[in-house]
């Protein structure tokens, strides 16, 4: 059976892996290397119940990471394996051990993302997933980003040592409710604060006087040309959506990332959100490619 589950000898191997097929250039493979490292210590994975490898011979072509969401119900698979790999039987094992872990913890659904050109949608047809939600891959990458003053009595600033409760609630606040969002613990939010791929000084929040109304989290990501800045995440707590305070919080995050020598800016975004495309795409965000969202209905729901 060429699928395992994770052990300790496994972490230096694995971050390789992932590293080495994460991007061509040679240049950022300490990025993703260590980035890695930190999604296999995050708190409530436990790596070696949720994380599968699959090898041959001692050489790792493939691993499946299975993340508990028991908020919501659900488990989020992430799959990565050699090219040559897609849409294999030793492939479709690796789904297959990640969807019968998620099973096992009672969880009422698995999601799984892919790209179209992976040619995996049809292998996750083939147990029983089916595509419930398209998001869109977007990219700005204009020579200048426009000047945009805040409104009157309102304010940018960034993390600080003592925010991880109020980035807990700004957030939860945010999405709660939004389709695939589960909330997070303020232990979840100061470990991804410390992230190698995170820099505090790019987690912004927008208030008015003392009052938080969004926040904006960005990351570094490999790219074929380096590292890309993105919008992690945009957020405006209930009370103040529809006020155009989310176009303030967009720019507040570029006018960040561009502030450290980064001239390409991306993001994803839910394809059935049409406002939120709107906004980017008003904003100079183009379109470059599609992620699909694949569920199955597991057991017992």
């Amino acid at each position: 059976m060429p699928v395992v589950n994770y052990t300790n000898h496994h972490n230096t191997v694995l971050a390789e892996f992932v590293a080495s097929h994460s991007s061509p250039n040679s240049e950022i493979y300490d990025l993703c290397f260590s980035t890695f490292q930190g999604v296999l210590g995050q708190p409530g994975l436990d790596a070696t119940e949720n994380c599968f490898v699959l090898e041959r011979a001692g050489v790792v072509t493939g691993v499946a990471l299975v993340f508990r969401e028991f908020a919501i119900s659900r488990s989020v698979i992430e799959v990565m394996t050699d090219p040559e790999q897609a849409g294999s039987f030793d492939e479709l094992e690796l789904v297959q051990c990640a969807v019968a872990r998620a099973e096992a913890e009672g969880l009422g659904v698995a999601h799984i993302c892919v790209l179209p050109e992976s040619g995996r949608g049809g292998l996750l047809e083939q147990v029983g997933f089916s595509q419930v939600r398209t998001y869109l891959d977007m990219l700005w990458d204009q020579d200048e980003l426009p000047d945009l003053e805040l409104p009157q009595g309102y304010s940018v600033r960034s993390f600080r040592s003592r925010d991880t409760p109020l980035l807990t609630r700004v957030q939860n606040d945010a999405f709660t409710g939004s389709w695939g969002f589960s909330p997070n613990t303020e232990e979840q939010i100061e470990y991804r604060t410390q992230m190698p791929n995170t820099s505090k000084s790019g987690i912004l929040f927008l208030f008015e006087g003392d009052r938080p109304a969004g926040h904006c989290w960005t990351v570094m990501v490999p790219a074929e040309n380096g590292v890309r800045g993105v919008i992690g995440m945009i957020g405006v707590v209930p009370e103040y959506r529809g006020k155009g305070v989310s176009r303030h919080i967009l720019h507040a995050g570029m006018k960040y990332l561009r502030s450290t020598g980064l001239s390409e800016i991306g993001l994803e975004v839910d394809g059935n959100n049409e406002p939120a495309v709107g906004l980017y795409k008003s904003t100079g965000f183009k379109t470059m490619g599609e992620r699909h969202w694949f569920e199955r209905v597991l057991p017992g729901t």
